[in-house]
């Protein structure tokens, strides 16, 4: 019964700053998150890749757990989602247990490490997890800190695969050049027309619609969600529909998994997937084609 008042109360905050959620993925405000710390249902992530920073100070129980360990190599091709087991292993050693919420936070350029830790939780059938809004940056401002290490038992995670909501190379192969599917690009436009030179190829998958995910975060803080009619009105204006079949993408699908969480859950776009290999992947491919350039 707490846990569902818990839920209930975190649904209603998120209406209160205006930003819509559903009951697998929110969006908490730092208060909620302090209303929390001891929330034997809540599991707080503290997913800054600096150690150094977490040893400063942090959210009062927060377990560090790096955003970069969730991914390793993959047949050569770098950065890729570790396998589900061991994915489910590394966060039971983090403390997450079957049943809870896990909030997850991050700071400075880094809200897509607290993004892609949010989708591999789901991918991996956690049922609820959030995002702190604003981030580590506004929660330290007024909320009450910490230095102590949390402490938990460990239990093992069971997990459960939620394979509906990602895309491999061979489905993304298949799809190109179908008017049903909608490929939508999460990087920022010099990436996607192919003038940053980072990849062995560089360019988008012909026909990708270019939203970059910083119009949907504050500009003065990447942390800090737009509001839900404001993100509703840049995929409008990109001509991207709630009826689509979407394929979502960008480098390495740090970019793309926040464009996820937004449209899937707070947009409430039913047909949403990732290709989490990303660009990485693809360019690698030399028979796959690109453009360049705009939209053609």
């Amino acid at each position: 019964m707490r846990f569902r008042v818990s839920l209930l109360l975190m649904l209603l905050l998120c209406c209160a700053m205006g930003v819509w959620a559903d009951e697998q993925f929110t969006v908490v405000t730092p208060e909620w998150v302090t209303a929390h710390t001891n929330d034997p249902n809540v599991r707080i992530l503290d997913v800054r890749a600096d150690q150094q920073e977490y040893f400063t100070a942090h959210v009062p129980n927060a377990v560090n757990m790096a955003d970069n360990t969730v991914r390793g190599p993959r047949d050569g091709v770098p950065v890729q989602y570790l396998p589900p087991a061991l994915l489910g292993d590394l966060l039971s050693r983090a403390g997450v247990r079957k049943g809870q919420t896990v909030v997850v936070y991050s700071d400075g350029a880094n809200v897509l490490g607290a993004t892609m830790v949010a989708y591999v939780l789901e991918k991996i059938g956690i049922p609820h997890t959030a995002i702190m809004d604003g981030g580590w940056s506004v929660f330290k401002q007024a909320q009450p800190t910490s230095q102590q290490y949390p402490t938990y038992r460990l239990e093992k995670l069971p997990v459960q695969e939620n394979r509906t909501i990602s895309v491999d190379l061979a489905q993304v192969k298949a799809a190109i050049g179908k008017p049903e599917i909608k490929f939508v690009d999460a990087r920022p436009y010099a990436a996607y027309a192919g003038e940053v030179k980072t990849w062995m190829r560089n360019g988008h998958i012909p026909g990708a619609v270019n939203v970059d995910w910083h119009q949907l975060m504050d500009p003065n803080n990447p942390h800090l969600f737009k509001s839900v009619a404001d993100m509703q009105a840049i995929f409008d204006a990109k001509g991207v529909k709630k009826t689509d079949n979407i394929i979502l993408y960008c480098g390495t699908s740090r970019e793309a998994s926040l464009e996820f969480m937004v449209m899937r859950h707070l947009l409430g776009y039913p047909n949403v997937r990732l290709y989490e290999g990303s660009w990485t992947e693809y360019s690698a491919h030399a028979e796959l084609p690109m453009e360049t350039g705009g939209p053609k």
